[in-house]
């Protein structure tokens, strides 16, 4: 055997071989008996990073793999031992960045001249990639291995059988985990997702943490929230446990998890769980290979849940379906074309519908064929043998009944396919329709009888089919203002009801609701409408019945205004009441100061008053200038209050004489803010007797019609508009009033129909058509008449005409002078009221009388019953403790007679119960502001009744 050289030849061609060996891949080595290096080519730095002179007299085991130094040395024994001429094996070396490279050793002894060892030579070939690559293919193929184990695993799970637990073992094997386990997500009363451990694999020696509580139920939020973000998206959680947030680690580190790799299960999209890998022996983290792999097996997994859910819901739609079929009131039916032919299917209704329940058709093939009419056997044939051109659609036979009954039946019929397309059987469902087919006979025959029943109904009636009317009963050619029905048939009733659904909407059920019937005149009445679908002359149509509801919808608007009126008057009621009572007492304070100081002004022609100022006495002629200025304020205020009030009694019918002119300049002022920026409001009076009217009514009427022409001018233009308003008397003895105005005017087409009730010519939201029709309402209710003229851009004309009565007083009596009656006697006064102004104020009217006041009813009673007895009692209707009225029947029960010296006094604002109790008793009122004269005059009277029986 030729021995190796000992050492190199390096005496000839020495450059040439270290060039040689310079440039090799492999490191080339020698070292001596002590395993120390003597000798290294540059490919050692180029593997190990380590350069030649820092390792030339350093053991080779220094730069070994701990794991490796302690290797068998028997292969090194043997060769030093001359048993073997090299060895071979595979070592990891260290490099310089602390990882190592798997190196190839091939070895030699080196002998010297004497055939002494010198040492070891040979070479060192880095196999890393390669070994990387073998030990990926390895992994790989152990991966796949566990992956078709745990598939069969999963398929031969049975049904209900446990899922989890034969596939987590393969896994945990494969990817060397020290626990591999699987969680569920749920959900919580409170709607929160919790997770439970379901099933667990553990490596031996590794604890089992499957019987863990706090393993169950878990919150996933907040502490996992970004578990479940992440997996929710078909992401991994993978890394080393201590870079993990610490409300992670709180629940991983008591389980000594050091590496940890989480995977999604999904079905159909939605994050049911996840599959786990832990490692608790070291710190290693999962390749992408292995994620990759385990991924698949986590979708494997995934499969086999959603595969056992489908099953589960289908199971669940055939358990339905066949509850379903069973308890359906149609025959379900599968009738089978392959042999043996006949029923597969039949559901057990069929005895109760056909007489042969489900038994005798599995039993008889040609059952139906023999109980099928004979005229429809042929169509019953092609239904269960060639059923295609029927798919879907609805086919009516006839079956005869074992009790001699001929059924109508509806069968829709679907084929049945097998994979290769070829039909194999029937589906079908047999509805019993006799009943319907019975009623569409008996319809039929009734047509004629319903159309003479439209024909006798009051309501307006009409057939449509396709969108036209094709019959109108008499009612209806009445109503529409034509003279025969053959002029509405052909046409859509939409032409004629506004607002009016097509018939296409009605085939879902009847349809109800107002609408508007526009006659031939143009015209519009208000109906309630109902259609309905029916067959007429055996198809079908809609029906519709029009009942005319415009005079009860003119009641009802009529009674919502009245009832806003009277929410209106009541608020003017109590303004005028709030008004009232400090107003009375600032008129009579002002009254007082004026009387007062007409008395202490000098006499004379002003001279004295002049001489007055020169010596800086105050000038009292100028301050009753002032006074009575303020008294024309206060009055203008009054006059505002008592129009007011004019709307506080909207539920008055009393009709009276009244002043028409009255009645107008009490509208004008209410209106006047409308008017101001439109029109200039221009009066033309005439010398007219009193109307026979109600004031509120005829206010309401009035107030429309100026407010009308106002809205009729464009603001803006004021000085170039007027609104006027005239009165005259007309040649049959009766009062015109006039109200015009240079608006914008009427258009002809509409002006016969403005007095109809809901039609406006007013934009949306503005107007609601009620107005002038109530006003039309009011002066016929009153006997009167009203009519319009009108030219569109040139103004419109209002002419109402008022009935007079027949004798009226012009001449009103004439108020005795005070000042010529004999002065009466003394007395004693009790005013009762809440407002101590109004008190004080009545004392300074009555200051000839003594005059005792009460603040509240309670005070009065007191007083009385202290022995006080008045000559009269001037007493507040509404009062915050005890009422007028409670005062008064508490003075009758306990002073009898007293009650007739009773005189109310008020601001305007009444009760019902109020009202009625005034309109009950004899006794007066005044109103507040006071007429003072007439207050004296009242007080004098019951004094002077009183005073004799004081003499007495």
């Amino acid at each position: 055997m030729q021995k190796p050289h000992s050492t190199p030849d390096w005496t000839s061609n020495e450059h040439r071989y270290r060039g040689v060996i310079d440039s090799l891949r492999e490191v080339v080595f020698q070292t001596d008996l002590a395993g120390t290096w003597t000798f290294l080519n540059p490919a050692w730095t180029d593997i190990t990073g380590f350069s030649v002179e820092e390792s030339l007299g350093r053991s080779f085991s220094e730069f070994l793999h701990p794991d490796d130094r302690e290797r068998d040395p028997e292969p090194l024994q043997k060769l030093f031992a001359g048993e073997v001429e090299f060895v071979r094996h595979e070592m990891r070396y260290l490099t310089r960045d602390g990882s190592y490279r798997w190196v190839e050793v091939f070895a030699r002894l080196m002998h010297d001249d004497d055939g002494g060892i010198l040492g070891t030579a040979g070479t060192l070939n880095d196999f890393t990639e390669r070994k990387a690559a073998d030990g990926a293919l390895a992994r790989r193929e152990r991966y796949l291995t566990a992956l078709v184990d745990m598939q069969q695993r999963l398929l031969a799970t049975q049904d209900g059988g446990d899922l989890y637990g034969p596939a987590l073992a393969p896994l945990g094997h494969a990817s060397g985990a020290s626990r591999v386990y699987v969680f569920e997500l749920h959900r919580a009363q409170d709607g929160a997702i919790l997770s439970s451990q379901r099933a667990e694999w553990c490596a031996p020696g590794v604890k089992p943490e499957i019987d863990n509580p706090d393993l169950q139920n878990v919150p996933m939020e907040p502490a996992l929230r970004r578990w479940t973000e992440t997996l929710s998206r078909g992401d991994v959680i993978e890394g080393l446990v201590e870079s993990f947030p610490a409300s992670e680690r709180e629940l991983l580190d008591p389980q000594s998890i050091l590496s940890l790799l989480v995977l999604p299960l999904r079905v159909r999209g939605v994050l049911t769980g996840f599959v786990g890998f832990d490692n608790t022996l070291e710190a290693r983290r999962w390749d992408r290979l292995e994620v990759d792999l385990l991924s698949a097996a986590a979708g494997a997994i995934s499969m086999a849940l959603e595969r056992r859910e489908s099953e589960r819901a289908l199971r669940e739609r055939e358990r339905r379906f066949r509850q379903l079929a069973e308890n359906a009131s149609d025959v379900l039916y599968v009738y089978r074309r392959e042999a043996p032919r006949g029923f597969a299917y039949v559901s057990r209704v069929a005895h109760t519908k056909l007489g042969y329940g489900p038994v005798a058709h599995y039993a008889d093939a040609e059952l139906w064929y023999r109980r099928v009419h004979e005229e429809d056997r042929a169509l019953m044939e092609q239904l269960l043998e060639a059923p295609e051109p029927f798919q879907g659609a609805p086919v009516v036979v006839r079956f005869l009944h074992p009790d001699g009954r001929t059924l109508w039946l509806e069968h829709v019929v679907a084929p049945v396919t097998d994979a290769s397309g070829r039909m194999v059987a029937v589906e079908g469902l047999a509805r019993d329709i006799t009943e319907r087919r019975q009623a569409e006979e008996a319809l039929r025959l009734s047509e004629a009888s319903f159309r003479a029943l439209l024909e006798g109904v009051p309501d307006a009636a009409a057939i449509e089919r396709d969108n036209q009317i094709v019959y109108a009963n008499a009612a209806l050619v009445a109503t529409l203002g034509f003279e025969r029905a053959d002029q509405l048939v052909g046409r859509p009733l939409t032409e004629f009801v506004r607002d009016m659904r097509s018939p296409d909407a009605v085939r879902a059920g009847a349809l109800t609701g107002e609408r508007r019937l526009v006659r031939r005149d143009g015209r519009t009445r208000v109906a309630e409408v109902v259609s309905l679908p029916l067959r007429f002359d055996g198809q079908p149509a809609v029906v519709s019945i029009a009942r005319d509801v415009t005079e009860q919808r003119q009641l009802q608007a009529r009674l919502t205004l009245a009832d806003r009126l009277a929410s209106v008057g009541t608020l003017a009621a109590g303004i005028a009441h709030e008004i009232n009572n400090p107003l009375a007492f600032v008129l009579s304070n002002l009254g007082f100061l004026s009387d007062e100081f007409s008395r202490s002004l000098p006499p004379g022609d002003g001279a004295a008053a002049l001489q007055a100022r020169l010596k800086g006495e105050p000038d009292l002629g100028e301050w009753q200038e002032v006074l009575q200025e303020a008294c024309e304020g206060a009055e203008r205020v009054r006059q505002i209050v008592r129009q007011l009030k004019t709307f506080s009694r909207p539920d008055e019918e009393r009709v009276s004489p009244l002043d028409v002119h009255a009645v107008l300049e009490s509208v004008a002022m209410m209106a006047a803010n409308e008017i101001r920026h439109r029109a200039q409001l221009r009066r033309d009076y005439g010398d007219i007797p009193p109307v026979m009217a109600n004031e509120g009514k005829l206010s309401q009427v009035f107030l429309n019609l100026v407010v009308n022409a106002a809205q009729a001018i464009p603001e803006g233009a004021a000085h170039r508009h007027e609104i006027r308003l005239a009165t005259r008397v007309n040649g049959a003895g009766r009062v015109v009033v006039e109200v015009a105005d240079t608006g914008v005017g009427i258009a002809r087409e509409v002006i016969d129909r403005i007095f109809d009730p809901f039609f406006t010519t007013k934009p949306v939201g503005v107007g609601t058509g009620l107005g002038l029709s109530i006003c039309h309402s009011i002066i016929s209710g009153l006997g009167g008449d009203i009519t319009v003229d009108s030219e569109p851009e040139r103004g419109t004309l209002f002419r109402v005409v008022l009935p007079t009565p027949e004798t009226v007083e012009r001449a009103k009596p004439s108020e005795p002078d005070a000042r010529q009656a004999p002065r009466a006697p003394r007395g004693r006064v009790l005013v009762v009221d809440d407002e101590p102004a109004v008190g004080r104020v009545l004392q300074r009217i009555l200051r000839e009388h003594q005059v005792d006041v009460a603040c509240s009813g309670r005070q009065a009673l007191e007083l009385l019953e202290r022995g006080l007895k008045p000559d009269a009692v001037l007493c507040d209707v509404m009062m915050p403790d005890l009422t007028g009225r409670d005062v008064y029947e508490a003075v009758r029960r306990q002073y009898a007679g007293l009650e007739h010296r009773f005189v109310f006094v008020s601001g305007g604002a009444f009760t019902s119960g109020a009202r009625d109790f005034l309109a009950s008793i004899p006794n007066l009122m005044l109103e507040k502001p006071f007429d003072e004269a007439r207050v004296r005059g009242v007080v004098e009277e019951l004094v002077r009744q009183r005073q004799p029986a004081h003499d007495a």
